[in-house]
């Protein structure tokens, strides 16, 4: 790096241009810190499983980062930019980041309209079969969940899509440009297309050895010209052609559409774009290593939200897709088209107002290739709404197939208009927040019955619709599209197979606390380990507890009375689980669940059995980010001595008077809000006067402000409101800023309580 810093506090750090740039600096050994006003995601949880900390202040946490970089989105006048100027860090734009990055590397930067990611994704799986050694930052996330998105190295190379939309693009020098197309894009930041045109040329003649473009850009071709470095044409007829390359590899095969294995989450590529991103890739192997490996894309496994089949069962396919230009969206649907017979079925977000109103006409023409077209509100992406720049503005004269959405609420219902009786694939299209509505209408419609059927054994409960107002303590909430209580380990780790198969995300349900459920339920697959076949409870010798998973903690403090253990007494009054209590380290009177942690065993995702001792478990405040995905099948606890049943039984009961008398007794979820930084959540919002606020049948606790309680018909939208209001007014009068501790089935907070 050209001006090396020891620390760094990334902002926007949850978003897939910061995030994977947060990674970069971490593996090179940087202390970083992050920020997002998201809540949590899988980047977040990338992020603190390499050590990154969340902090809205890093030096009020005993960090001193002496640059900041942020995301386009953090804007001037954000509160967290003027923190840093004041404290004296420098404010870097991520893409003036990744260039100081990249200044002491040799650098393939990967360019273009549309298409970066995957074609970076791609150079990076043939550069690994080739056995180079590099590091990269890619701006999205491997299908692969062991691939991380970004990954320093000591070599000479570093892969890198750089981002033209701000400007940054002009801060870099690459060693090799691949650069995948060109259209006419962001109108929001270059006033023509010749100043778009502009930075590419620039950039062509900034690049010391290689620009890579495809043979069939005319466009680039032109910009190349006069250049310094080799220029090289890529695709048939060009100077690196696919055709050229024998027989010996398996992806021989590539114009014929057999680039990588089938899988349940890829299309069939038989696209001219996949084959021209996989031919950029392999020219840049030759280049750098030399040589291509016996399968250089062999293990590819795909980008996330690109081509994603989300669910695959006769008479429905469910895909979504990034792409968010009119180039992207007509390729698409043309692939769709030819690997999809029956109705396609588009639901489409505009991704920022500027480029809807740019190119309406081009969307409708793109869009015109789908039999029923759905239009989503735009998606701004921190942009004002301008005029002419709003869906209706896509909509063809007449309507035709073309529909408005205005209420996100109606989706489900049209869709299921759209594809009853028919065969249907439906594709969910755009770069926004659409792929929170394409898993949930896949899971609606995922058959887990039918994927399991003769798999599991007969004791084990599976329901379709299951309401679960009446499974979790606040008392609200609507139904789970399917719910399940698995008889043993065979059988859970084949429901989590089958749900993964499905695309139906999973919940491990306890005792409910903690937790609130939407109104519309949760779209996945609710597990709940009952305590008849989970919930074991036996000595383990000396202090040592063998619990189970479904073992509830009342039942867990009971026995460690009865052999006379100590050091479990604050559990007693916590009702949950253990496996819930695990993942959120629940804790109370001072105390937390993995202070007395020996081991835990676990089944994640993808049904396999783990286990670890407690010095691999990074257990923080009302969190354990490695058991996050995981289903906890048992623990081995330990007291720390043994003072005898009667003094044991003596604390349980003056720690549940305790409770007793700082806890409301109504129907609740426990503390709604995290603890601030030196101080106590509870005590802000009483001295707010909220106590006893209400809002439908949602009330602030006049016994503790921390509890929102039940007062009998309260709904999870009047949950929602309330805690709205308290936020805002705590904040408006203590300037701080609270952020829920209670869990949101399914969804996220900053996207439920904005």
């Amino acid at each position: 790096m050209s001006r090396p810093a020891a620390s760094y506090w990334m902002l926007g750090a949850g978003g897939m241009g910061v995030g994977p740039l947060a990674l970069h600096l971490r593996s090179a050994g940087h202390e970083v810190a992050a920020w997002d006003d998201g809540g949590a995601g899988p980047m977040r949880s990338l992020l603190e499983a390499a050590g990154i900390r969340f902090t809205r202040d890093p030096w009020a946490d005993g960090l001193s980062p002496s640059v900041v970089g942020h995301s386009t989105a953090v804007r001037p006048g954000h509160p967290l930019r003027a923190l840093a100027a004041d404290r004296g860090a420098e404010l870097v734009r991520r893409g003036e980041l990744l260039a100081r990055v990249a200044a002491g590397k040799r650098l393939v930067a990967v360019c273009g309209s549309h298409g970066k990611t995957t074609t970076c994704g791609l150079v990076i799986a043939a550069l690994e079969a080739a056995g180079a050694d590099f590091g990269y930052v890619l701006g999205g996330l491997f299908r692969d969940p062991a691939q991380p998105p970004a990954r320093a190295s000591s070599g000479d190379w570093l892969v890198a899509e750089v981002d033209e939309s701000d400007g940054t693009i002009g801060a870099f020098a690459p060693d090799i440009t691949v650069a995948v197309n060109l259209d006419w894009d962001h109108p929001d930041y270059y006033r023509t297309e010749a100043d778009l045109e502009r930075v590419f040329a620039d950039l062509f003649r900034r690049t010391r050895s290689l620009i890579l473009v495809p043979v069939e850009s005319a466009r680039l071709r032109r910009l190349a010209e006069g250049a310094a470095a080799r220029v090289m044409t890529v695709g048939p007829g060009g100077d690196f052609d696919l055709r050229d390359l024998g027989s010996t590899h398996a992806w021989s095969d590539v114009a014929l559409g057999g680039l990588w294995p089938e899988s349940r989450h890829r299309l069939p590529v038989a696209g001219a774009f996949n084959r021209a991103n996989a031919g950029l890739a392999l020219a840049v192997a030759q280049h750098v290593a030399g040589r291509l490996g016996a399968e250089p894309l062999g293990r590819w496994s795909g980008i996330r939200r690109r081509q994603d089949t989300l669910l695959d069962q006769p008479g429905l396919r469910v895909v979504a897709d990034y792409a968010h230009h009119p180039t992207e969206i007509a390729a698409l649907l043309g692939l769709l088209r030819e690997t999809s017979p029956g109705r396609l079925v588009v639901v489409f977000q505009p991704h920022r107002h500027t480029r809807t109103r740019q190119y309406a006409a081009a969307f409708r023409d793109a869009l015109a290739a789908a039999d029923r077209v759905l239009l989503l509100p735009v998606y701004a992406a921190g942009e004002q709404p301008v005029e002419g720049g709003t869906s209706d503005r896509l909509m063809p004269e007449g309507g035709g197939a073309f529909r408005l959405v205005a209420d996100r609420a109606d989706l489900p219902a049209l869709l299921r208009e759209a594809t009853e009786g028919v065969g249907a694939t439906v594709a969910f299209v755009g770069a926004g927040d659409i792929d929170r509505d394409a898993r949930a209408f896949a899971a609606s419609q995922a058959d887990l019955a039918a994927a399991t059927r003769g798999r599991l054994s007969p004791a084990t409960v599976l329901r379709r619709g299951e309401p679960l107002a009446r499974r979790v303590t606040l008392g609200v909430g609507g139904a789970a599209a399917w719910y399940a209580e698995p008889a043993d380990a065979a059988d859970l780790a084949e429901l989590l197979r089958a749900a993964r198969a499905t695309g139906l995300p999973t919940f491990v349900l306890g005792r409910g606390s903690n937790l609130l459920v939407p109104d519309e339920g949760y779209p996945g697959l609710v597990l709940h380990l009952d305590a008849a076949r989970w919930g074991h409870v036996k000595p383990a010798g000396g202090r040592r507890l063998r619990v189970g998973g479904g073992a509830r903690l009342k039942e867990v403090c009971g026995v460690a009375a009865r052999l006379g253990v100590s050091g479990l007494e604050f559990l007693e009054g916590i009702p949950g689980t253990v496996g819930g209590s695990l993942r959120m380290n629940a804790g109370a009177m001072g105390s937390w669940i993995f202070d007395r942690v020996v081991s835990v065993s676990w089944l994640d995702a993808a049904g396999v059995r783990r286990e670890a001792g407690r010095e691999a478990f990074r257990a923080g405040y009302r969190d354990c980010p490695e058991l996050r995905d995981a289903v906890v099948l048992e623990a081995v606890l330990e007291g720390d001595g043994e003072p005898g049943p009667e003094a044991v039984r003596a604390r349980m009961a003056e720690l549940a008077d305790r409770r007793r008398a700082s806890q409301p007794r109504d129907p609740s979820a426990g503390c709604v809000f995290r603890n601030p930084e030196g101080g106590k959540a509870g005590a802000l919002i009483d001295a707010a006067g909220l106590k006893d606020a209400a809002q439908g049948g949602a009330r602030v606790s006049p016994v503790h402000a921390n509890f929102i309680v039940n007062d009998g018909a309260a709904t999870a939208a009047d949950v929602v409101a309330l805690m709205r209001r308290v936020r805002r007014e705590v904040e408006s009068r203590h300037g701080v800023r609270l952020d829920p501790e209670i869990l949101v089935l399914g969804r996220d907070w900053e996207e439920v309580l904005r």
